[in-house]
């Protein structure tokens, strides 16, 4: 389908790095879920407290 863009995701991480959810703030609806599925496997060094932070996951839409 060539579809291309940028997902805007509000990642909620946990003290151990993990993260805990993620809120699509903006994105193509094809591509939502494919964001939401990596970032999820992501890892952030871990800190003191539960953080949010804004990611933006850029999708290529032409692939010659």
């Amino acid at each position: 389908m060539h579809v291309g863009g940028t997902v805007v995701l509000i990642v909620t991480v946990q003290p151990d790095g993990t993260v805990a959810k993620a809120k699509v703030e903006s994105g193509h609806p094809l591509l939502v879920a494919a964001a939401e599925d990596a970032v999820k496997r992501w890892r952030f060094e871990p800190g003191p407290d539960t953080s949010e932070t804004e990611i933006e996951v850029n999708f290529k839409g032409d692939l010659q």
